[in-house]
């Protein structure tokens, strides 16, 4: 027998190794489109619609003109469903062992459960954020073949004079994103000078081609920027070119498509921006700080009972090992079931400002 391979050395060289996952502590969609637990089973929105106008000239001792009162508007709509579950039978709870121990003894299951419900966790949570990205882009999302509508107004989402990327890698050298940024923020944009803009935010690399383009670097070059910008931040650049702009957030939240073979092995894609190249939202200001709108999480029977339903995202362990349960002696296996009931609910689609630069 070979020594030099004993289990007690081969447990010494072992290592577990976890590939980069998604995290949604990074997710910022949850800042606009906040994740609210109601018990409901439909998604309704009452808007009051917006009015303006100025004050009628009036002869004294006449009778005032009547005005209209303000309008309203409801939504509303079933809500998706999304739900899945991780499945252990018999042969793999068996099977199971203590992640890097060679040991056979030494049980891993409480490890394992914990590490698929943090991804049951993580696919729901990217959805969520999926969904919340979707709506202030496209106006709405689908499920099942249905599409929801917000309604967004065309002149709520700008474009550029070229687009910033003509291949989505390399910066258009024909377009001028200082010019347009400036043209959209500082009033050139008919149906967007009643806001007040607080924050642009794009994902890395959208931002990267307004740095990459020839204009923005000819302009710090004939403004004589060297001992003005320390550092070729967008962020500085900007603030430089256009005084007053609001800040740049670059959003890097991303998440994975994935695929299963034949043999249960999992092949996972490159990583997909929450928001697409090219898409940009204008964050502002809204009367009390409101939102423009939730993410609202419904009733639910995964916990709870028919008279006292659960309510908001669920995760249950279903154990059905013990004698009494489902499979018992007879055909004990494990089901983690995750999901949640409920979509976004575009309170204020009119207030949603958005520019789409490829």
């Amino acid at each position: 027998m070979n020594e030099f391979f004993t289990n007690e050395y081969t447990e010494v060289i072992q290592k577990v190794v976890r590939e980069v996952v998604n995290d949604p502590a990074t997710y910022i969609g949850s800042k606009y489109l906040p994740s609210v637990a109601l018990p409901v089973s439909r998604v309704r929105t009452e808007v009051i619609e917006a009015s303006g106008g100025v004050t009628e000239e009036h002869m004294p001792g006449t009778a005032p003109k009547y005005v209209q009162s303000f309008g309203t508007r409801v939504q509303e709509y079933q809500p998706p469903f999304y739900k899945e579950a991780i499945h252990w039978d018999e042969q793999r709870i068996l099977f199971l062992r203590e992640l890097g121990a060679n040991g056979r003894n030494v049980r891993g299951v409480q490890q394992r459960i914990d590490l698929d419900i943090d991804r049951l966790n993580r696919r729901l949570e990217a959805r969520i954020e999926k969904q919340r990205w979707d709506t202030i882009f496209n106006g709405g999302f689908s499920w099942m073949g249905k599409t929801i509508s917000f309604g967004i107004p065309a002149a709520n989402a700008e474009t550029p004079t070229a687009v910033w990327s003509s291949d989505g890698l390399v910066a258009n050298n024909s377009a001028n994103p200082i010019q347009d940024l400036r043209s959209w923020v500082l009033g050139g944009s008919d149906a967007w000078r009643k806001y007040n803009i607080t924050k642009i935010v794009m994902n890395p690399n959208t931002a990267r081609w307004i740095l990459d383009n020839s204009n923005t670097r000819a302009y710090l070059t004939s403004f004589g920027a060297n001992p003005v910008i320390t550092s070729y931040d967008l962020n500085k650049t900007l603030q430089f070119l256009i005084p007053g702009l609001p800040e740049v957030e670059i959003y890097k939240g991303w998440y994975q498509t994935e695929s299963v073979d034949a043999n249960g092995k999992i092949t996972v894609s490159d990583a997909i921006y929450f928001i697409p190249d090219g898409k940009i939202f204008f964050e502002c200001s809204l009367p009390g700080n409101d939102k423009i709108g939730e993410f609202v999480q419904t009733l639910h029977l995964a916990s709870g009972s028919i008279a006292d339903p659960g309510v908001g995202k669920f995760l249950v362990v279903e154990d059905n090992t013990q004698p009494g349960t489902k499979g018992g002696p007879m055909n004990p296996y494990v089901d983690i079931v995750a999901g949640v009931y409920g979509g976004v609910k575009l309170d204020r689609a009119f207030d949603v400002l958005t520019a789409d630069v490829l």
